[in-house]
């Protein structure tokens, strides 16, 4: 028995010590790896630990989907930076794994499981998938094969991440939780915003996403970017989003909630200032009239209380301006060294380029490859140089995938806005405000798209703005089928509804 006991005892320590050299030997292989490798080693180190610790897996994950988006941690097989307004990289990214892993647990689920659901949205799902096959269509004429291929990849990757989201989200609480992971990132977007106004440039968050300037023109006024890399970015993601925020503090019945969402609103709110983006501030305002107003039309808000909500809006709207009001006064009256003017031979090029490639463009991801040869004209010739696509996201969409690609995406938001529409008039608070709050931000990023070159096809967050839609839209008529099945009480006896 003592001579088992002892084995027993060797077989432990041999345990602890194999244990123990390949924990080690794994710190120091991990502590040579760059800093976007690393981050994905320590969450794939710690993943059993934060499923352990976290009880619903399915939830957490979802959230982290969500939360994650402005956030860039990826190991990343091809680099390509010439300019395009497409994606300029293929890799694994965090957000692929959390996709993964949701993926992973969906199949655990349906093969245990008799009653998961599966749903394929049709109303959404088809006319994505119509405007991906139309850009996939453009590598057979795209000149750089390599660029098309990229943001085929992206747009991919973000339709895979709609369809699971929107799967995903099975009830009103799963709802409530992909909005307040949204709400997070504009706080956390909001707090380096402001760290990078204090420090007046970058604060080293490189392999999180941010943009690495070693050499910042101080005599021009700094825009913070957040970890997106430029400040126009920034604000679209801020713009589309800030109603949301709103919209969860009229939504909130809990005090502490609440502050939190007005708070939120307020730090991004300061953050969308200093961006600098005039196109994201004027976006923004109609964002939030489009809120409002289809919110006292939903019978949501009563005239009486939008009075209250409109007060308390226009004082943080008018505080944050009034204390930033330098930094607005320079953007609309300052130098902005030719920005606005080099706007009008960008349109002028692109309509050339339109005449020539009418109906399938030059191919996705290489407006900026062909562009200098349709710069035929005399204002362009002013600027040494006009380097960057147009800023206009409807004129590069159709100058990349023609009128084909154009017809394609607003067949999509057309049902996008007619989804979005009828869940706001839900009788259920939750689904309607969200709906609405998600209505305001796509249309503050279509307004925001007739000045800036960033085309919705490869863009996360309107993806998932998509799968919100598409899940709240299937739970208002399941809630209205319910409804309507259900028995009413009436006294002691229960009447059947109608049918």
């Amino acid at each position: 028995m003592q001579t088992f006991a002892r084995k027993i005892g060797s077989f432990q320590l041999l345990i602890f010590v194999v244990f123990g050299v390949l924990l080690g030997f794994s710190i120091s292989v991990i502590g040579r790896l760059p800093n976007q490798m690393l981050l994905v080693a320590i969450f794939g180190i710690s993943f059993p630990f934060l499923a352990f610790i976290v009880g619903d897996m399915r939830r957490f994950l979802l959230a982290a989907s969500a939360a994650i988006l402005p956030i860039t941690v990826d190991v990343n097989f091809i680099n390509v930076f010439e300019n395009q307004a497409g994606a300029h990289t293929i890799g694994i990214s965090l957000q692929d794994i959390f996709v993964l892993l949701l993926i992973f647990l969906w199949l655990v689920d349906a093969a245990s499981k008799e009653d998961v659901a599966f749903h394929f949205y049709p109303r959404l799902t088809i006319p994505a998938i119509l405007y991906f096959e139309a850009c996939l269509l453009t590598l057979v004429w795209a000149p750089r094969l390599d660029l098309a291929a990229m943001e085929i990849v992206r747009m991919a990757k973000v339709l895979i991440l709609y369809f699971v989201i929107a799967n995903q989200i099975r009830d009103k609480s799963d709802l409530k939780i992909v909005a307040w992971a949204l709400i997070a990132s504009v706080a956390f977007e909001g707090f380096i915003a402001v760290l990078q106004t204090i420090k007046g440039g970058t604060i080293g968050l490189d392999f999180l996403g941010e943009a690495y300037l070693p050499d910042i023109d101080h005599s021009k006024l700094w825009r913070v970017m957040g970890t997106l890399g430029h400040p126009n970015r920034l604000a679209m993601y801020l713009e589309m989003l800030l109603p949301l925020c709103f919209g969860m503090f009229l939504l909130e019945k809990r005090v502490k909630l609440k502050m939190i969402a007005i708070s939120v609103f307020g730090l991004g709110l300061v953050a969308l200032i200093m961006t600098g983006s005039r196109g994201g501030w004027i976006a923004f305002i109609l964002g939030m009239l489009v809120f409002f107003f289809i919110a006292v039309k939903s019978c949501h808000i009563r005239l009486s209380m939008l009075f209250g909500t409109g007060l308390i809006s226009i004082a943080v709207i008018a505080g944050i301006s009034l204390a930033f009001s330098g930094m607005i006064e320079e953007r609309i009256h300052g130098n902005d060294y030719g920005s606005a003017m080099s706007r009008i031979p960008m349109i002028q090029i692109a309509i050339n380029l339109i005449e020539a490639h009418p109906l399938g463009g030059v191919g996705i991801n290489n407006y900026a490859v062909v562009m200098k040869k349709y710069n035929d004209t005399i204002l362009g010739r002013r600027f040494k140089s006009i380097p960057r696509p147009v800023h206009n996201m409807f004129l590069l969409v159709t100058g990349e995938t023609g009128i084909i690609g154009l017809l394609m995406l607003l067949l999509l938001l057309y049902f996008f806005f007619a989804m979005a529409l009828k869940s706001a008039r839900s009788p259920d608070e939750t689904i309607s405000i969200i709906n609405i709050s998600v209505l305001a931000g796509i249309v503050a990023m279509c307004a925001h798209g007739m000045v800036d070159k960033h085309s919705p096809g490869g863009y996360p967050l309107f993806y998932v703005f998509m799968a919100m839609i598409a899940s709240a839209y299937f739970l208002n008529g399941h809630l209205s089928h319910n409804d309507l099945s259900q028995p009413m009480d009436v006294g002691d006896e229960e009447i059947e509804r109608p049918k």
